[in-house]
């Protein structure tokens, strides 16, 4: 039986007009999978369920990567599942690892609900053209006139990392109402550029082993040494520090640590066994 209209595999040669010219004309989610990653077929259920549910208002077109390898590396997917968002030829969200499954149905919702407005669309072109700083400009004055609009922090947010600015987009993201900081992609955001602020502000990096020893229950200096393990690419160092974090000093920074954990095992494959073990842990600790 064939698959509904708004469903579509794609493949290297006819991704662009699949994928990029459709999402002129409204949202594409891509999801990038593989047979042999059990989760990555569960998430392809679950956005089967809501392609078919929404009847068309969005589109779901599927990667194998298995055998669209030069997508893959196009597209920079280093874990399953994966799966991202296109509106006007532009990537405008992306998500890693599997879900909880209630928010899958949030996220389409959020992005089939709202279409890009004109100011993220203004300030994408204008950082693509090379002003960075302007499409900045631009998206601040946007935050003041709709501070409902997620997408615009999150937006900044993003400029600015790529900018390596990553000490203002922390500082950006953090002055954001705590109920816009459980937004899944303000959290994933935070979580992310808050470690490498932490390890590039450390004074004496030599040290920090050392007085962690000497007091070690101070969670600003494990979360800071965890940053510095991830930093020098000691992932396993780095997520046993931040689970501790996380189980003894679960209200430090807003809960910081946990967005933090959430992040990094995010860009991990999930199918590890260990990542798999932090996940449970993670899970755990939620509920």
């Amino acid at each position: 039986m064939s698959e509904p209209a708004f469903i579509f595999e794609a493949t290297t040669e006819n991704f662009d007009r699949l994928v990029l010219e459709n999402s002129k004309r409204g949202l594409v989610l891509v999801d990038f999978w593989a047979p042999w990653a059990g989760p990555s077929l569960r998430q392809q259920e679950i956005l089967t369920k809501l392609a078919n549910s929404y009847q068309g208002k969005f589109l779901l077109v599927t990667v194998n990567t298995d055998e669209q390898k030069p997508l893959a590396d196009r597209f920079t997917v280093r874990s399953l599942p994966s799966f991202k968002l296109f509106r006007n030829g532009d990537l405008i969200d992306e998500y890693h690892g599997m879900q909880p499954e209630a928010d899958y149905p949030k996220i389409v919702e959020r992005h089939v609900q709202k279409r890009l407005d004109e100011v993220s669309r203004q300030a994408i072109a204008t950082w693509q053209s090379g002003d960075p700083d302007q499409a900045l400009q631009i998206l601040a004055r946007g935050v003041v006139e709709d501070p409902q609009n997620l997408t615009l922090p999150a937006l900044m947010a993003k400029i600015l990392m790529r900018q390596e600015r990553f000490q203002e987009a922390r500082e950006l993201l953090s002055s954001l109402p705590e109920t816009a900081q459980h937004d899944s992609q303000i959290s994933h955001l935070l979580g992310h550029v808050d470690l490498i602020a932490t390890a590039q502000a450390v004074v004496e990096p030599e040290l920090l082993a050392q007085r962690q020893q000497e007091d070690p229950d101070n969670p600003e200096l494990i979360y800071q040494l965890a940053a510095q393990r991830l930093l020098n690419d000691e992932i396993e160092a780095a997520l046993a520090l931040l689970l501790v974090v996380v189980q003894q000093h679960g209200d430090y920074r807003q809960g910081i640590a946990r967005k933090s954990l959430a992040a990094v095992l995010d860009r991990l494959d999930p199918q590890n066994p260990e990542v798999v073990q932090y996940r449970q842990a993670l899970f755990r600790l939620n509920y």
